[in-house]
């Protein structure tokens, strides 16, 4: 089968939360061996019946949770190509704050702490996934009317009404109320690793396996203890966040024309 309903992120907007309650809904169907197949960005030269496949047998609504698609034009191209018709969502955030968590996600894959804006040159995409407005008007015009949003910000503040409004769009009835497992959990949350140089070993590694298919080994290892040996064990990153706060000023002029007033939920004119 393939999807209807992509959410395309960008990342550090929730994506992994959604992923999981989905996966408690047995009317979704989404990819069995991994949370994002990378098929648009990274895979497509597997070929649409490869992508199918990822998502097996399963009747029911297929939907993929692919944040990595957001800020990428071939990818964009690549979807439309494939999915002509599918629904497109869109998780906004406010553009500095979901900056700063990517920052402390290439922190926890390994990166050595530096400045935000040395940060920046060596990973663009810091900036580039959080330009709300400049790749929306992208998405809108590839997919017209078909482009959802979903506002980051209430996730945080009423999970029930974000998760409403998530089932709203995939097309499934909402819940009396959300699963125990899921009230309260902070999915993926940021953290420093214990050594810097197993957490970028193991990040390639994880990389080099997906870009050759090994989607479910990758998964596997995941569910052992080896993930939160490689990419946890120091303490929080509140300290370091809070040394940040000096350049914001600065790299927030980067979003000045970058972001929305949407209604969650609401289709793209």
């Amino acid at each position: 089968m393939h999807p209807s309903v992509i959410f395309v992120g960008p990342t550090k907007c929730g994506t992994t939360w959604i992923d999981s309650y989905l996966r408690t809904r047995p009317e979704v169907s989404l990819p069995q061996a991994q949370k994002e197949t990378f098929f648009f960005d990274k895979c497509f030269e597997r070929g649409a019946e490869w992508y199918a496949a990822q998502f097996g047998q399963q009747s029911g609504i297929g939907v993929e949770v692919a944040p990595s698609l957001f800020h990428k034009r071939h990818a964009r191209e690549n979807l439309a190509a494939t999915l002509p018709d599918a629904k497109i969502v869109i998780v906004y955030r406010d553009p500095l704050d979901r900056a700063v968590s990517h920052y402390f996600h290439y922190r926890k894959a390994g990166v050595p702490r530096m400045a935000l804006t040395e940060m920046v040159r060596a990973h663009p995409d810091i900036v580039n996934a959080g330009r709300f407005r400049t790749h929306l008007a992208e998405w809108q015009a590839t997919f017209p009317g078909r482009v959802f949003f979903l506002e980051y910000s209430m996730l945080k503040t009423n999970p029930k009404a974000f998760c409403d409004a998530v089932c709203a769009i995939v097309g499934i009835a909402p819940e009396d109320s959300l699963p125990e497992a899921l009230m309260g959990q902070k999915v993926n949350a940021a953290s420093i690793p214990r050594s810097a140089f197993f957490a970028r070993i193991g990040r390639r590694a994880a990389e080099f396996a997906r870009r050759r298919g090994l989607h479910g080994l990758v998964n596997t290892l995941r569910e052992t203890r080896l993930k939160q040996l490689l990419f946890s064990g120091r303490a929080n990153v509140k300290d370091e966040r809070d040394a940040l706060r000096s350049e914001f000023a600065s790299f927030e002029s980067l979003f000045d024309n970058e972001r929305l007033q949407i209604v969650s939920h609401q289709a793209a004119q």
